[in-house]
């Protein structure tokens, strides 16, 4: 919002008090938009609920990490024609992350792969990782590398593990097989691969249930 001012030299008081009485305060209007030739639509098939069913607290270290298996689930993302997309995913419940839990996976991650399980009885749970499944992907009916901007900058290399980082950094492409810059398709299907670590039992209401609640935005980026 802005205020315009306009400043008189030179006038009488009188015109003064007259031109004070139609002045106004003002705000703009914009209107923004984006025409593409193309549009994209990220979806899952069949759910977009990854469901690790009844844990058994009983099962559960009291004094480590519990990492539980990673579950797959089918993605695509379909567009009018072929198009450069990326893809990222952005954590909804950053404030629930427990920290530390990612080498329990993999020792090569770190917390800024984490995302929040949500919380019950004032404790947070866990924290689950996602990543692009590379050799699940298929492009208009070929196989693509797929290449990440770990960055965020539009420097583009081979994905070494499909991680996504929960902050939206570290976007996911599709490239031809040995090239790097993404490439334009129209359909681009595969599996995202989810794996959740609880924290160890010791720091859980284990005496209540306790109901996983994570969920990520999914989002398509046109290049």
């Amino acid at each position: 919002m802005t205020k315009q001012i306009t400043l008189f030299s030179a006038l009488a008081a009188s015109l003064l008090v007259s031109f004070a009485a139609q002045a106004a305060d003002t705000a703009e209007l914009k209107v923004k938009g984006v025409i593409r030739p193309s549009a994209c639509t990220p979806s899952f098939t069949g759910t977009n609920v990854v469901d690790y069913g009844t844990i058994s607290a009983k099962g559960l270290s009291a004094t480590a990490a519990n990492v539980l298996e990673e579950k797959t689930i089918a993605f695509t993302v379909t567009c009018d024609a072929a198009t450069k997309v990326a893809v990222r995913a952005i954590d909804n419940k950053a404030s629930t992350v427990v920290t530390g839990l990612m080498t329990a996976i993999n020792s090569s991650l770190a917390d800024k792969n984490a995302y929040g399980l949500g919380a019950a009885g004032g404790k947070n749970i866990g924290a689950y990782s996602v990543r692009v499944i590379t050799s699940s992907f298929t492009a208009d009916g070929a196989t693509p590398d797929i290449v990440a901007d770990a960055a965020n900058n539009g420097t583009w290399a081979k994905s070494a593990s499909g991680r996504f980082n929960a902050d939206g950094t570290n976007r996911q492409s599709f490239a031809a097989t040995g090239a790097t810059t993404p490439g334009a398709y129209k359909t681009m299907s595969g599996n995202l691969g989810v794996t959740a670590v609880l924290d160890k039992g010791a720091n859980l209401p284990l005496t209540q249930n306790i109901d996983l609640d994570g969920s990520a935005t999914i989002e398509v980026q046109y290049l």
